[in-house]
């Protein structure tokens, strides 16, 4: 399946979200998920269904001063 993550086009076998998140390597580290511009609680990742052409936006906390 196509989508966009980040902006940029990507190809995953998975449907689920939590499956992307962690195909896309972030399952271990601490990150705010929005799918189409609406952040998707964590406690839904693991039924939350994503379609093709979906925008997955990851954001993660930065360190800094």
């Amino acid at each position: 399946m196509e989508i966009l993550f980040n902006g940029e086009p990507v190809s995953l076998d998975v449907d689920l979200l939590a499956d992307a998140v962690a195909a896309l390597g972030f399952a271990e580290r601490q990150v705010a998920i929005a799918v189409n511009e609406a952040f998707v609680a964590k406690a839904e990742w693991p039924s939350f269904r994503l379609h093709a052409q979906d925008r997955l936006d990851v954001l993660a906390p930065i360190e800094g001063g």
